[in-house]
């Protein structure tokens, strides 16, 4: 086996070009060429880790305390957005987003917005989790990048400005 290194706008074409036998599609790339039909997912992020957050926004300590004002409102506005998503049906929300790229006017392309499925954010309002973090600081261990017990869980993050912090998910 071989490993291959492909830029992702090009991953489904060397695959269909039978370049590569398997390859890593995520997102609109991946809606898109399972809609084109012919592949099929060999499984999903979600099948190995269940619902969760793949990333989160990252402020750094002095930012946050010399823009303190600015941390809260964006983080806040962040959350509030978060939410509106995930409780506001699918075509609203669609229909949301093409109206504010066509509001540009960019001559911006909508046609990738009917892929839209949700955030891709698991916690009420952007909530983060220890399970977040601990998926990747065990791996990390696993492949003898960190040691264990190196890096805590505390400290790592905080929901400390996120208005949904005292609701349930």
């Amino acid at each position: 086996m071989t490993l291959v290194v492909v830029p992702p706008v090009t991953t489904e074409q060397t695959l269909r070009a039978e370049q590569i036998d398997v390859a890593t599609l995520g997102g609109v790339l991946r809606d898109k060429a399972l809609e084109r039909g012919g592949i099929h997912p060999l499984f999903k992020d979600i099948d190995l880790f269940g619902t969760f957050s793949a990333g989160s926004y990252v402020l750094t300590d002095k930012f946050i305390k010399a823009n303190l004002n600015a941390s809260r409102k964006f983080v806040e506005a962040t959350a509030k957005a978060i939410e509106w998503a995930r409780t506001t049906p699918r075509d609203e929300v669609v229909a949301r987003y093409e109206k504010i790229i066509n509001a540009r006017g960019r001559k911006e392309d909508t046609s990738t917005v009917k892929f839209w499925k949700s955030t891709g954010v698991a916690g009420k309002g952007g909530l983060i989790s220890d399970k977040e973090f601990d998926t990747w600081i065990h791996w990390l261990e696993d492949e003898g990048v960190l040691k264990e017990g190196q890096l805590k869980i505390k400290g790592l993050y905080t929901n400390e400005f996120n208005p949904f912090v005292n609701e349930k998910k």
